[in-house]
């Protein structure tokens, strides 16, 4: 029996041994699954937190995005704006093209214009700050607090779970037997209610390494649980660090509505000035101005939300409607009495003082308020109501700022797994918070001036008319100065710059036009001492003065005779050159760029003179013939392209060559009328030439170094010779007479040319009566006095030639 007692204790033993080391393996074999399960549960977070965070940072660049947008658009805008501005004041300034426009609307004009230029600048700079700081803090949170939670190998050492860790949990989960110990399950009481257990009835008990691993992860040692509602932390840093911003955001916003408003207004005040100073039409003033009045009143309804106050955006902009009539009565017809100029001042007063309240309500809209709460509805606008911004444009403005509060059962990986990582510190570690600093206040202050500004300038304009009422629009101003212009009263159409109700605003009619003239009638001891001294000149000169009045008798020069020369009849003759010292002539035809020699001797009125034709060659590409000399060089002739050729010697074989010398002529952008050369004794070109328009000649000498053409002169044509009839230039062999001759009249001038400017002319041809049925061609100089024409008696007819002889 002992025996056998003691093989069954032995049996007990070693069951019961089996038994425990069976269950040993089996809870360390489930403890070592749980660990792993743990470990990639932990780094399966920390990769959902990291997706999340960036979403935060797409968070952040979004909200960046959408105030850099704005602030792109608004500076895009004001270059725009700086240029329909701009345009206004300098390229369509008023009283350049016609008479200055009445003061009362100028006083309109200007302010609203000068008004939209300042703020069309504040809106600029503004815009400019916000998009800056914006990109500067959006730079800030993604390099400094919104970052990737990327684990440390510390961090992921304290995650995981060694083998030999089994050995520090409780005894009885270290040997729990299966199926006769219940396994152990999450305390859940609803599951107990679905079972029917009693609600009060205790829990089990779970394991030891799991309880610590829920009381890490999801509730932190000693600390408070984190609820799915946890705003995140980036969402409170950025809302904080938008205060920097919001203000300039906003105020570039109410800038560009300002600006449109004063923009609108002056548009309008000029298209009145325009068309009734410029092009006197009542009608297109009147439509125009209503055009602008109803685009005015729509930007401004669809800006401003405030409806408290006195509503003066719906008034204002029928200024332009009292100013049309204002000005439709100032340019009528109807006799400016005193009643009719004080009912159009009385509409300019209105219209001062509605801009002037205008000005007080444009300051309430942009003062700063408490925000009401807004319903964060998709796709409006929502901010903080803590922000002081004006509430008038809210719907202008746009600004979205971040949630204080997440919508219900959105996750926060990163804050739960932030939390759980820090372990026991974790919940002693406050949450990050805006900064509580409030919208920044600069902007407005900034935007408060330009406003008194505004105001300021409405009550000096009304200061100022009251004023100029009172003693006159030209009372305190003097005439401008004037640099090369005539005196005011000697310029058409314009009344002379006087002083009002002096004798003085008469200056046009032979009174004086001196500002400290006196006014009495008295003449001072000055003027009587001048008008004695005039007395005494008269009685003296007055004989010399009568003398020189008297016209000399202007010199006989005989008809010109005609000269028997017979044509061939493939010839019309326009250009005359002479070589007067060898008694030759040549007669060229301009377009065919031939001509003929004849001997002077045999010019008479008995027998025909004999003609030796040649071609001039070489020069069919520089175009049709303008004028010619003979010297004992040879030929120079001049074309309407401006080339100067030479042709040297005699004609060989019926043929004179001849090329092109020298630089062409300069035109200057004109073109060349008429123009003639010559080769001066010294070597060097001389040539004179004519423009179309011009009243004289210009004198031209070629420089042999520079080869280019330098004035040496100029010949002044008398009025008579300087008409839009062309003329026909010639030469002496020796260059130093120039004769000019008309194609309306025949008559020829001769000039003394030299080195400096022509001498007065000499009449070296004078047409006779029966000279004006005829054309002429040309003229040249015979030598001796006389003087050859070429003249036909109809367009198309064979040229005469005709000889003259001065008196």
């Amino acid at each position: 029996m002992p025996l056998m007692a003691g093989a069954g204790a032995a049996a007990a033993a070693s069951a019961a041994s089996a038994a425990g080391v069976g269950a040993f393996g089996y809870n360390r074999a489930n403890y070592m699954f749980d660990s792993g399960l743990r470990f990639q549960r932990y780094m399966a977070g920390y990769g959902f937190a990291e997706a999340q965070a960036a979403q935060y940072r797409e968070d952040i660049r979004d909200l960046t995005e959408q105030t850099c947008a704005k602030q792109d658009l608004y500076h895009a805008l004001g270059v725009i704006f700086y240029v329909l501005n701009f345009q206004l004041i300098m390229a369509g300034r008023l009283g350049v093209h016609g008479p200055s426009p009445p003061e009362w609307i100028l006083g309109l004009y200007w302010v609203n214009i000068s008004s939209a230029l300042m703020f069309l600048s504040a809106l600029t700079w503004l815009a400019l700050h916000a998009g800056a700081r914006a990109t500067a803090g959006s730079a800030t949170l993604l390099t400094r607090s919104v970052r990737l939670p990327i684990p440390t190998p510390k961090m992921m050492d304290r995650a995981r779970k060694t083998g030999n860790s089994f050995e520090k949990e409780r005894a009885t989960d270290i040997f729990r037997v299966p199926f006769a110990v219940p396994a152990p399950k999450d305390a859940n009481p609803e599951d107990d209610v679905e079972k029917g257990a009693a609600p009060g009835k205790k829990p089990r008990r779970m394991p030891k390494w799991h309880t610590d691993e829920m009381q890490e992860l999801h509730r932190g040692e000693n600390g408070a649980a984190l609820t799915a509602t946890s705003t995140p932390e980036h969402f409170e840093l950025y809302r904080g660090l938008q205060q920097e911003w919001a203000a300039h955001d906003c105020y570039a916003r109410i800038g560009i509505l300002y600006f449109l408003s004063c923009w609108m207004s002056s548009v309008s005040l000029y298209s009145q000035c325009h068309c009734f100073g410029e092009l006197r039409a009542i009608w297109p003033a009147w439509t125009v101005s209503a055009i602008f009045c109803t685009a005015h009143y729509c930007v401004l309804q669809a800006d401003i939300v405030e409806q408290t106050g006195l509503q003066l955006e719906k008034v204002v902009v029928f200024i332009p409607m009292i100013t049309v009539l204002g000005m439709s009565l100032d340019y009528s017809v109807a006799t400016p009495s005193t009643g009719l100029v004080a009912f159009i001042y009385f509409l300019s007063f209105i219209c001062y003082f509605i801009n002037l309240m205008w000005s007080f309500r444009m300051y309430q809209l942009a003062s700063l308020h408490t925000q009401a709460e807004l319903p964060d509805a998709m796709g409006g606008p929502w901010c903080p109501s803590e922000w002081q911004l004006p509430r008038a444009f809210v719907m202008s403005y746009c600004i979205v700022s971040p949630p204080t509060a997440l919508e219900p059962g959105v996750p926060t990986c990163l804050q739960l797994e932030m939390k759980a990582d820090k372990g026991a510190n974790g919940s002693s570690l406050p949450q990050k918070k805006a900064r509580e600093t409030g919208t920044s206040l600069y902007p407005w202050r900034l935007f408060r001036g330009a406003l008194v500004t505004y105001t300021g300038l409405w009550v000096f304009i009304i200061v100022g008319r009251v004023f100029e009422i009172c003693n006159g629009e030209r009372q305190m101003l003097k005439q401008t100065g004037r640099v090369i212009r005539w005196p005011a009263h000697m310029q058409p159409w314009f009344t002379p710059w006087t002083r009002e109700g002096t004798r003085n605003e008469w200056a046009h009619t032979g009174g004086s036009d001196r500002r400290l003239q006196q006014t009495d009638g008295n003449m001072n001891l000055n003027d009587q001492k001048v008008a004695a001294m005039a007395q005494r000149l008269i009685a003296r000169i007055g004989s010399v003065a009568e003398a020189l009045d008297t016209k000399l008798p202007l010199p006989r020069i005989p008809a010109p005779l005609r000269a028997n020369v017979a044509w061939p009849a493939d010839f019309q003759p326009s250009i005359l050159a002479s070589l007067a010292g060898e008694g030759r002539m040549a007669a060229l035809s301009s377009m065919e760029r031939k001509g003929a020699i004849l001997q002077v001797s045999e010019l008479d009125t008995s027998g025909k003179a004999v003609l030796s034709q040649f071609i001039l060659g070489g020069i069919d590409e520089l175009g049709s013939l303008l004028g010619a000399s003979w010297a004992a060089s040879g030929l120079i002739v001049t074309t309407t392209t401006g080339a100067v050729a030479e042709c040297p010697g005699l004609p060989k074989a019926g043929v004179w060559p001849c090329s092109q010398v020298g630089t062409s002529l300069p035109s200057g952008g004109s073109t060349i009328k008429s123009a003639v050369a010559v080769r001066l004794p010294q070597g060097r070109l001389r040539a004179a030439i004519n423009f179309e328009e011009e009243q004289g000649l210009l004198i031209l000498d070629l420089d042999l170094k520079s080869h280019s053409w330098i004035p040496s002169g100029e010949v002044q044509l008398p009025l008579s010779q300087g008409s839009s009839h062309s003329h026909h230039l010639s030469f002496d062999p020796k260059g130093d007479e120039l004769l000019v001759s008309s194609s309306h009249d025949g008559g020829a001038l001769k000039w003394r040319v030299g080195e400096s400017d022509a001498t007065e002319p000499v009449i070296v041809a004078t047409p006779q009566a029966a000279a004006f049925g005829r054309v002429w061609h040309a003229a040249c100089g015979l030598g001796g006095g006389q003087v050859a024409h070429l003249a036909s008696q109809a367009v198309g007819s064979k040229p005469e030639l005709l000889l003259s002889s001065s008196a």
